[in-house]
């Protein structure tokens, strides 16, 4: 099993943004009381500086009262995974938690501008050790943009409450065999594509047209209309992996998950992973339209759930 934390880049983003706000209000600050001492000001101006300084200082000391409160969360996130011990297939925590769990849910359409996140309880335990649940995820994202659905617990006893730990498994198989056919101006698509454990593999047989480049893309039925690029026709053949290689264990400040905030915190630019339906078009560049669909599943192999 592989841990990990996510990164809360909107609090590094602030934080950063902050240190360069002080930094310019202090040299304003110096250069306007020297200034001032150098041209004999007047009482009155240097009470009105004063004034400006304890107002400036309470607009400082707000700023970094709510950046500490933001990262707070990231904080007891972070504690939580570097106490908890992995024993075989089982998370052992530092001591005996209470804890929802569920599923979290998280959505970002490309025309919404705002987000949907929840997670859904199915039910509440206390317990000092969890053996990894072994459920169905799904996350396909590109950009800031995707759906992604993984089983999940959240925390409630403090210090660690409001953490949530999400699980990927690396249990299942694709079940996809199929020739898809498609024409474009006349010309045929042929593409023989199957699944071979928990890869997804296609290989091009008829392109329409000798200088046409055809792209592969795959989406969730949940949100369509984010898709991500997983190859072309520049080769033959194309590989695609539905699974991570191992068991992934993310721990989360639940006010900082996030679409992007996971994509970065994997290190990935985008990804199609899961289980479920999901569905694999073949389109043209520049000219929109898809060529051909095939919709496939991957299923999970039996395991332990909660």
């Amino acid at each position: 099993m592989r841990k990990m934390v996510l990164e809360a880049y909107e609090i590094r983003f602030l934080t950063r943004l902050f240190t360069g706000f002080l930094v310019l209000f202090l040299a304003t600050i110096l250069l306007i009381i020297v200034e001032l001492v150098g041209e004999g000001a007047s009482q009155e101006a240097l009470t009105g500086l004063l004034i400006y300084l304890v107002f400036a200082i309470v607009v400082v000391w707000l700023m970094v009262f709510s950046l500490r409160k933001m990262g707070e969360g990231p904080k007891r996130a972070a504690r939580l995974a570097e106490e908890t011990v992995f024993e075989g297939n089982r998370l052992v925590f530092p001591a005996e938690l209470e804890f929802d769990y569920g599923r979290v849910t998280l959505t970002e359409r490309p025309q919404r501008a705002r987000p949907w996140k929840g997670f859904k309880r199915t039910g509440r335990r206390r317990a000092s050790a969890l053996e990894f649940p072994d459920e169905g995820f799904k996350f396909v994202a590109t950009g800031e943009k995707g759906f992604a659905d993984f089983p999940a617990i959240m925390i409630t006893t403090k210090p660690y409450e409001r953490t949530v730990i999400i699980f990927m498994t690396d249990r299942g198989e694709v079940t996809a065999k199929k020739l898809v056919t498609g024409t474009a101006t006349g010309e045929n698509l042929g593409v023989e594509v199957e699944g071979r454990r928990k890869e997804l593999i296609g290989r091009f047989y008829s392109l329409p047209g000798k200088e046409k480049r055809v792209e592969v893309f795959l989406s969730a039925p949940e949100n369509p209309e984010v898709a991500v690029k997983i190859g072309d026709s520049s080769t033959a053949e194309f590989r695609h992996p539905m699974l991570p290689d191992e068991k992934i264990v993310v721990f989360c400040p639940y006010g900082s998950l996030s679409i992007g905030n996971l994509l970065r915190t994997l290190k990935h630019p985008s990804t199609a992973l899961g289980h479920g339906e999901f569905l694999l078009g073949f389109r043209l560049p520049r000219r929109g339209g898809e060529l051909a669909t095939y919709k496939f599943e991957v299923v999970l192999k039996e395991g332990p759930e909660w």
